[in-house]
């Protein structure tokens, strides 16, 4: 099919999942996936077949990128030592275990081929789980899943490479993948964060002598996931990590305080591309599904599988899956609490088994792990890759059975879990914007008394209007002077002047919250957006 007609129907295709969402009660992933089988079933008979190298370099780094871009960061540095666990410590657990078991399993996949399966079964999805729980989750659960969904991506990944270059090289030794995943990790965080730093730092420079636009600089961004990906992998690093790296430290870097039309059209174009890219990854495996299904039953190397014996390994793996997830889980939280415990620190704590069944359903599998077994090379030596449409098969099986247990489990347990984070959350955000607009006044009134011997009928005139609006959202005074029209358009351009200032002030006094951690990453980010469209409204 030309590919025009493809990214057309595809971008279509993207657009009315998200309006039969509405409708039907099914995750939008599975919604996606039924699209796109029916779209390659006749009459319509579309069928798609991209090169793995081209899918892994047009998809991974901008999800990635964007995953390290909304992180929260206090969050990120708060739970760090559980998000490191259960995304490094968990991840290898369960490469070797259960990479061990599919070749047990299905000996017609070979050893280093089945750990690059659970290699890219690890990577959960918590954007799936958010959209599932409906904005429900505690804070500091969506806040830990979401970090540790960022981080097992790119573990999960790195080990899926190196897992597949194992079975084209046919050599395998885990002491030396172990020593050879440190390095590319560390290369590449190293190469993406140096690369997102120097491109930080060229924008600043160019913003303070004008010599570029918003729409420029949205497009380097654009480019920057890419240029990390590409740099890193050249270097013979990760090329996962350095996206992921260059995606954390671009966040910091936007948060400056720079122009505002460049914040809000960055955001809204990366928000249109992480939708975009993740409905398509769910739509090409829906498209390829079909054939890869005929494939699988025609022949898997020396022995054919019936659709109920795949659909019982799948079962199998997805139990595997929850039940190390569960273990793990279970075991982090049970010594932490008595560590906490130790050291005075216990509070109050949901129930332990509550907490780690919840943890366990939300460890749905999504749009990365599609995204990088559709990458699985086809050839080796010029022959067919050994079980590469089985390993496809069995991934978007688990995924599905993961997203179905996500939203039956998760709204299930949650009615046992008290919830108490919320209305603290809006106490928080309250206060930062009364201490923002607080700023705001008493500047205006400092800048109306330094102004009081300049025309001081107009300037308090304006600054008093402005002052009321903050603080009680009325109109603005009525005009009662001959000359009303000039002095309209006087008071306009004054009015409009002082309210941008106003706000600029308001961003400082945010940022400086946010330094002295009154509020965090995310607070920040809510807050600079509401000022930003606030802005943009006056200009």
């Amino acid at each position: 099919m030309d590919i025009l007609n493809l990214i057309f129907l595809l971008t279509l295709a993207v657009g009315v999942s998200r309006i039969v969402a509405n409708i039907v009660p099914l995750p939008l992933p599975i919604l996606q996936i039924l699209i796109g089988s029916l779209l390659a079933l006749p009459p319509v008979g579309m069928h798609v077949e991209l090169d793995p190298e081209i899918f892994m370099m047009l998809f991974i780094p901008p999800l990635l990128f964007y995953d390290g871009w909304k992180i929260p960061k206090k969050e990120f540095t708060k739970h760090g030592g559980q998000i490191a666990a259960m995304s490094l410590l968990l991840v290898l657990i369960t490469v070797v275990v259960v990479g061990y078991f599919i070749h047990w399993l299905i000996p017609s996949i070979p050893l280093a081929a089945s750990f690059a399966l659970a290699a890219i079964l690890s990577p959960t999805d918590a954007l799936s789980v958010i959209a599932i729980a409906q904005g429900r989750l505690p804070r500091h659960m969506a806040h830990q899943l979401e970090g540790e969904a960022m981080m097992n991506d790119a573990t999960g990944l790195v080990s899926f490479k190196i897992a597949i270059a194992a079975v084209v090289t046919g050599s395998f030794s885990l002491l030396s993948v172990s020593g050879e995943f440190l390095v590319v990790a560390l290369g590449g965080l190293l190469i993406g964060g140096t690369l997102s730093w120097t491109v930080g730092k060229i924008k600043q420079w160019m913003t303070a002598r004008n010599l570029y636009d918003p729409a420029t600089y949205v497009v380097t961004i654009l480019l920057l996931p890419f240029a990390a990906f590409f740099l890193a992998e050249h270097a013979g690093m990760s090329g996962i990590l350095s996206a992921v790296a260059a995606g954390m430290v671009q966040s910091r870097v936007d948060m400056l305080p720079i122009k505002t039309s460049t914040r809000i059209l960055n955001r809204s174009i990366w928000e249109m591309l992480d939708f975009s890219f993740n409905g398509v990854v769910f739509l090409l495996l829906g498209l390829q599904f079909p054939r890869i299904v005929e494939r699988v039953w025609a022949s898997s190397g020396p022995q054919s599988y019936d659709v109920q014996t795949l659909l019982l390994y799948a079962v199998i793996l997805m139990v595997l899956l929850l039940a190390i997830r569960f273990a793990f889980t279970y075991a982090y939280h049970w010594i932490e609490s008595r560590v906490l415990k130790r050291r005075g620190k216990g509070g109050e704590r949901q129930p332990l088994l509550l907490i780690t069944t919840l943890s366990s359903v939300a460890g749905v599998r999504g749009a990365i792990t599609l995204a990088g077994v559709l990458s699985v090379p086809l050839f080796v030596n010029g022959a067919p890759f050994p079980g590469r449409d089985l390993m496809i098969f069995l991934s978007a099986a688990v995924i599905i059975l993961s997203l179905v247990v996500g939203a039956l489990g998760i709204p299930y347990f949650m009615r046992f879990l008290s919830i108490n984070d919320l209305e603290e959350h809006e106490r928080e955000l309250l206060k930062a914007r009364q201490a923002a607009s607080q700023a705001a006044i008493s500047w205006i009134e400092e800048w109306a008394s330094m102004h009081s011997n300049d025309d001081p009928e107009l300037k308090h005139t304006v600054a008093a209007r402005i002052i009321d609006s903050y603080r009680q959202e009325l109109q603005a005074m009525a005009l009662e002077r001959d000359n009303q029209a000039e002095q309209a358009r006087q008071l306009h351009v004054m009015e409009t002047d002082l309210r941008v200032r106003a706000i600029q002030v308001q961003r400082k006094e945010l940022y400086r919250l946010r330094k002295r951690r009154h509020i965090d990453e995310q607070m920040l980010q809510t807050l600079i957006r509401e000022l930003d469209y606030e802005e943009a409204a006056l200009q």
